[in-house]
């Protein structure tokens, strides 16, 4: 009887997870840097982003290079402290959304 109620739970939980009431989120606006890292101090400025989890979202982490997305609310404050603090950064992608529509 208890593998009944787990498979149950299961499927269940698996019918929940794919009718979001809310609806799928947007990512309108949201771009991805790619963002040189030169010191351990341009690494703590972009740690010390990441624990915005609204606002930016580490996409990729390498030695000297990270991929960071970036809010569109955020984006402008964003570029300020990479200037500020001399952190080079590229745009990967300007608009996330336009990626997901594509698929």
């Amino acid at each position: 009887m208890r593998p009944q109620i787990a498979m149950l739970l299961l499927i269940t939980a698996w019918k929940s997870s794919l009718s979001d009431p809310i609806g799928p989120r947007s990512y309108e606006n949201y771009s991805v840097y790619k963002v040189f890292i030169k010191t351990r101090s341009d690494q703590q400025v972009i740690d010390g982003l990441l624990k915005d989890t609204d606002n930016y979202n580490l996409w990729h982490r390498g030695l000297n290079v990270v991929h960071i997305m970036v809010s569109p609310v955020e984006k402008d404050s964003f570029l300020a402290v990479m200037q500020k603090e001399n952190i080079v950064v590229e745009v990967l992608i300007k608009n996330v959304q336009t990626l997901i529509d594509r698929y």
